[in-house]
């Protein structure tokens, strides 16, 4: 076995001008996030005297303390608890995955389910800490990207970040563009959005030498109106390396000034830049910002490190350990024994090959519920929400990895008015095997009311050791949908033949022609409700028969805070309430609903949701 050695000096420097870089090219890009550019910014506006707070760092300053904490492997169920813990930010796919969490489904489900934003930056932008723990280990590094993108991602989402992962654990031992770009490339699939639009940019970039022409290009066949969508946001990254010809501020003013998610574009590429040649990123540069690490307000409950310095140091710290956990071909010469920033690591919990396993891709429809003493999954049918009168098949699945064989006995109970058949329940689990327990769930008829929390609860006995584990079984939302003659009228009443559509979610088909759709749901508590409609043509909106809302359905947006014109803000009561809505003419598309608070950001979690006309019949 070949052995790469990096000198930990050189390590830590490069490591250090990472998170440097990122905070420069964050600070840059901060004020201007979302602007569509392009812009014209040659230097800090307006000039800070401290490193702007910002989410691509805050979130791996908590996925730093949670491993420190909890110990390796790097595994997405420490993350996923470490995600309601630690960090009350909402926006796009980091309120979806919360909204998931709470109703019971983890990773990778918890990423993927019902989530308008698995294409979203907000994995990509938090790539660093995974090459900085596996420097020079690219593979490691998108093993480590994986488990952390599906808490909250799918698909392009995790591409981008083992994608992001892999460039920048090579830029540790490689520093030819060209060669970083290709290796990347190789990382992800071929035919996917990033990849498409990085290998483009690539080509016209080549062409022409002209970035503000690329730019164009670029966001003519890849653009989308989110603006933080991952294809165009991870080219523009490139965009402003190749335009950077070398040079740090030019760079990420290169990449700042393409506009759209303007911060993690400039943060990403300091990041980089920082790892390739940490004395690139000039005093200039340097000086304004300080060296102090600064939070979001929305990160609570942490222990961070005062500065980056100091945050360096404890990467460093956590980066010996899981090069050596992970049995890596990588290692650092020379370390000093830093203790200190070691002393609260916890020694790992399991055996390391079950921790690589874990890392592999999953499909979607899956949660890990835990890792210890087994690695216990739950499989869910393909849509992942159940219907109520119809039965639905999961799978348990259970992982041994330990050396020796286990006698295990799991008992399922599903909640009250369930029904349940499971299938034999003892069973000897060979050391390193993988045994199955299918289950079927009936849940109740479509005439009760949806509540938010449905726990499919999970006694594992592993030779007298009781675990008590729990999964959530979500269930489709209510809709009755029916033909309109005009959209002009007053608040339609879903007529007795109006036919019940049962949504895996916010989202649900469009048909063709003018439709109306309502529903009811049960707020726990008063509150400044934001009810968002979205539809690919005119839209109007009612709550409780009131007209709140109308607009031509151009924004599709599916957000909290950018719901633009499809969301309205109103007084909302506790209890019972008609939402509905009604649809323009036009061909097919898709409907898409969402309550949540517009200060916070935050999707209703904690709403109950019932068919309109069952409930009429019995008040």
């Amino acid at each position: 076995m070949s052995t790469t050695v990096i000198p930990f000096e050189t390590y830590r420097r490069k490591a250090l001008g990472c998170w440097l870089g990122k905070a420069v090219g964050g600070t840059l890009g901060g004020p201007v996030e979302g602007q569509g550019g392009p812009l014209r910014l040659t230097f800090y506006d307006p000039a800070p005297d401290c490193m702007l707070p910002n989410d691509d760092l805050d979130l791996q300053v908590v996925w730093l303390e949670a491993l420190r904490r909890r110990g390796l492997p790097v595994e997405r169920r420490t993350l996923a608890q470490a995600w309601l813990e630690h960090i009350h930010l909402w926006p796009d796919e980091y309120g979806v995955a919360c909204r998931n969490l709470t109703m019971g489904l983890y990773p990778p489900a918890s990423g993927a389910f019902d989530n308008g934003f698995t294409a979203g930056m907000g994995s990509a932008i938090r790539s660093e800490l995974w090459a900085c723990l596996a420097p020079g280990d690219p593979q490691l590094a998108a093993t480590l990207a994986r488990e952390d993108a599906c808490v909250d991602h799918a698909g392009e989402g995790i591409h981008s970040e083992v994608y992001l992962a892999t460039l920048e654990s090579a830029a540790f031992v490689e520093s030819d563009r060209e060669t970083l770009l290709d290796l990347a490339a190789a990382a992800i699939p071929g035919d996917c959005r990033v990849a498409r639009a990085i290998a483009d940019t690539r080509q016209w970039w080549a062409e022409s030498g002209d970035w503000l022409k690329v730019r164009e290009q670029l966001l003519q066949v890849h653009g989308r109106q989110n603006f933080t969508d991952v294809a165009q946001n991870l080219a523009i990254t490139v965009l402003g390396w190749l335009a950077g010809e070398g040079d740090f501020g030019k760079a990420i003013c290169a990449a700042v000034n393409c506009g759209k998610d303007t911060d993690c574009t400039g943060a990403t590429l300091g990041a980089l830049l920082g790892i390739l040649d940490p004395d690139s990123i000039g005093e200039d540069w340097l000086k304004p910002i300080g060296r102090d690490l600064v939070l979001s307000a929305g990160i609570v409950g942490m222990h961070p490190a005062a500065t980056l310095d100091e945050f360096t140091d404890q990467v460093a710290a956590l980066a010996l350990d899981v090069l050596e956990y992970y049995d890596s071909e990588v290692s650092l010469s020379n370390a000093p024994s830093l203790k200190d920033a070691r002393e609260n690591l916890s020694p790992p919990r399991h055996e390391r090959a079950a921790g690589i396993a874990l890392a592999t891709p999953t499909p979607t429809n899956e949660s890990l519920l835990v890792t210890e003493p087994l690695a216990v999954t739950l499989v869910y049918p393909p849509s992942v929400a159940l219907t109520p009168g119809q039965p639905a098949n999961l799978t348990v699945r259970l992982v041994n990895p330990t050396e020796r064989a286990l006698d295990l006995c799991l008992d399922v109970r599903a909640p009250d008015g369930w029904q349940l058949e499971t299938e034999g329940t003892e069973l000897v689990l060979a050391a390193g095997a993988t045994e199955t327990v299918a289950l079927t769930v009936v849940p109740p008829g479509p005439e009760r009311s949806r509540p938010y929390s449905n726990p499919l609860d999970l006694w594992l006995d592993v030779e007298g050791l009781l675990c008590p584990l729990s999964a959530g079984l979500v269930l489709t939302l209510p809709w009755r949908r029916w033909r309109l003659r005009s959209l002009a009228d007053d608040c339609p009443q879903p007529p007795r033949g109006a036919e019940l559509v049962e949504a895996a979610g916010h989202f649900q088909p469009l048909p063709d022609g003018s439709q109306a759709f309502a529903s009811e749901v049960k707020l726990p508590f008063p509150c400044t409700l934001r009810y968002i409609a979205q539809a690919p043509r005119q839209v109007r909106v009612w709550l409780d028969g009131e007209l709140i809302n109308q607009h031509d359905g151009t924004h599709q947006v599916p957000a909290v805070h950018r719901a633009g014109p499809t969301g309205r803000d109103l007084l909302a009561a506790r209890g019972w309430h008609r939402l509905t809505v009604a649809v323009g003419d036009g061909k097919g598309g898709e409907l898409f609903v969402g309550l949540g608070d517009g200060e916070s950001w935050d999707w209703l979690r904690q709403a109950e949701w019932r068919d309109p006309l069952t409930a009429a019949l019995n008040r």
